[in-house]
This record gives C-alpha cells, structure tokens and sequence, in this order.
C-alpha cells in the first residue's frame, strides 16, 4: 500500500540545475521538525519528559550531522550496529549501545574503542553465552568493563534469548568469575515486527511484547540483577511499547525506545503510520530518455534507491514505475503531462535506511531550496 499522494512544492531547490544528479537531498528545516516532532510525541504518553526515554537508532541517516544536530536538541543516547559506531563517537556521542550480535573480532573493537575512550558509555548486548565469553574475554585484553544488555526475542525472530531463559543467562553473567568484566546493566527488546498498518494491532502487538519485557525485568532481578535500562521499539510500535512500558508496568523511569526511520521518513512507513513524522530526504532525478509518449526513464535505478522493499512508489508528478533496472528506472506519465529530457523528478524513498546507505555524501538543503552544503559525508555508511 502507498501513500494517497505526494506534494514536491515544500522541497524547493533555489537552482535544480545546481545540483548534479542523481543525488541525495536532505532538507535540514523538515529534520528539525521531525525532531520537535518527536519531542511532542513522547511527551503525548509521558508529559514534560523530554528526550528522557529516547535512545535513537543511527542505522538510517549514518551521519555525523545529524547526530551532532540531535545532540544540539537534547538528545544525550544512540543506538547503533557495528557500522555507526566509529561515527557516532567522533560526532561526539557520550552514550551507545551497540545492537548488533558481536563475533570475537567485533567484540575486540568495542573493547578497544571504550579503553581508547575511557568517558564514553559503550553498551552491547548479548544473548547467548558465547556472547558474553567473547564479550568478557575482549574486555580483559583491552582493562575495561563493559556495560551489557540482555537482547530478548519478543517476536521478531531474528537475534535474541527466548524470554524464558534470560534469568539463566543473566545468572551466568553474574556469577561466572570468566565473565567478571561485564556489567549487567538490562534488557534490549526490539520489536520491529511491530509494524501493521491498524493501530489496533500494533497496540496488541506491543502488549504481549512489553509484558514479556516486563516479566523478564522481575526475573532478571530476583537473580540478582540490577535492571537499569529497558530499550525497546522500532518506529511503527515505539508509542505503544512506550505507554505498555511506562504506563502500564510502571517501568518510566527505565525505558527507552530506539526508533531509526523516523528522523527522514520514508513512504513505507508513511503508508503505515500516516502524517507521524515528516519527508525529509529525497532522491532527485533526471529524465534521460522518452521511449515512448507516456513513458520516461529517469538516470538512476535501484543502486541508488533501495529496492528490499520493492519499487519506490512516490515520485513527483504522478510518475507510476513501471520498471527498474540497476541503472534505469522507467516512469508512466499521467494524462496530459510532458516532460522534456533533462525535467528534474524528486522521489521520496520506500526504505530510507537503506537508500541512505547507497549514497556517499548527501546535498544539505536550507530554508528557501538554498543549498547549505554541497556534500555532507554519510560517514557511517559500508563500515
């Protein structure tokens, strides 16, 4: 299902012919207001709380900018994978948690990153007890300890310990002399199955979600352990589990959601949670070729928008993809429009994330179309 529509006209460029394409364009007011935005939809569950309960996920706009730009806002956590990591320190972040599985090399270089930066908190989490022996045994190389968090599977099935056994391994942790360097500090729980379109569903969804969470929490310290972060949702469900967590279990002063998508938006989760957050970064095109009356192809495919979610399917114009290659993408124009080759096209993203990824800088884009930067590193990008 796509979104009913897409209006181009708030995406001004002061010069489409300024800009070579294709290219990744970033439009820093519509950031902020996702931002602001984001500020006012914690607080809809939890008033005058803030940034408090908000660990956001670097994996969609893997950049420096936007982080500093999120720090500057009041946002002091991050979320990340392998990948993020290196530019989420040098962007100047002081708290992380690495939500990524870590095999014996990965878990080296966590473990030297935090002896190298002694003043910034690094957590990662573990779930399974070759986890937490690499985990540890890194730790010991590099004299540190490290901060981790038991990742549970609520549902999504892809990482994570079954619930029912996460008291045993956070027994180990804490009673296992081999594993003295880890410091048990809670749980991770993302719960990106999370994701229908009915919000009925995503908040029954995250019910039996955030109660195994929340019985996990009362298991995990009746071992012993203290439960100091509880982070959880991905952006379709991170309100739901947010009020399940906070106002139903009572565990406000613990959670945290890691929401990723929401920071530029994108029309996958625009046709699932309508009007939540704002577009704010958009792939521009030109035509390069009219094989027919109503067909164009645009100078770009499907190496430079991401195609794990099948076709982009919001373009300005009304353009209608009809067919993709890594290198073409060809559009049916609606009745009654012509486009002359070299027309500029503006296409919004169906997995930001990914797209990003694809590109390695990004044009930054100011009030009235004024291009502030010409390339801004994604400096988090195939790391």
């Amino acid at each position: 299902m796509a979104p009913a529509s897409f209006d181009p006209r708030p995406y001004a460029l002061e010069r489409w012919d300024a800009v070579p394409t294709p290219r990744l364009l970033v439009y820093r007011e519509k950031v902020e207001r996702n931002i602001a935005r984001m500020r006012e939809h914690l607080e809809s569950v939890l008033p005058g709380s803030g940034f408090r309960h908000l660990t956001p996920h670097a994996k969609t706009h893997k950049s420096a900018w936007a982080t500093q730009l999120m720090i500057r806002s009041g946002i002091e956590r991050f979320k990340c994978t392998l990948n993020e990591l290196d530019m989420l320190l040098a962007a100047g972040a002081e708290d992380v948690l690495v939500s990524y599985p870590l095999l014996a090399q990965d878990a080296d270089r966590v473990a030297a990153l935090a002896a190298a930066q002694p003043a910034v908190r690094i957590a990662a989490q573990v779930a399974h007890p070759a986890h937490a022996e690499r985990l540890a045994s890194a730790a010991r190389r590099h004299g540190v300890e490290l901060d981790c968090l038991i990742d549970l599977d609520v549902g999504m099935h892809r990482t994570g310990l079954a619930p029912a056994h996460a008291a045993e391994l956070a027994s180990s942790i804490l009673r296992s002399p081999r594993l003295g360097p880890l410091r048990l500090r809670g749980i991770h729980a993302y719960d990106g199955h999370n994701s229908s379109p009915d919000p009925a569903e995503r908040d029954a969804c995250a019910r039996r979600g955030m109660e195994e969470v929340a019985r996990c929490v009362l298991a995990l310290e009746a071992a012993g352990a203290s439960v100091d972060r509880v982070v959880v949702g991905g952006t379709p469900g991170f309100l739901h589990d947010l009020r399940e967590l906070a106002c139903r279990h009572g565990l406000e002063a613990r959670c945290e959601v890691s929401p990723g998508t929401w920071v530029y938006w994108d029309s996958n989760y625009e046709a699932k949670v309508p009007g939540l957050f704002e577009y704010a970064g958009l792939v521009l095109a030109q035509v390069m070729d009219r094989p027919g009356p109503d067909l164009a192809t645009l100078n770009l495919g499907y190496k430079r928008w991401a195609a794990d979610q099948g076709p982009v399917d919001l373009l300005s114009h009304g353009l209608k993809v009809i067919a993709s290659s890594e290198e073409h993408t060809v559009v049916r124009l609606p009745e009654g429009l012509d486009l002359a080759i070299e027309d500029h096209v503006l296409i919004v993203p169906k997995h930001i994330c990914s797209t990003v990824n694809l590109w390695e800088t990004f044009t930054l884009v100011g009030p009235g179309g004024r291009i502030e930067e010409r390339e801004v590193p994604v400096s988090g990008r195939n790391r």
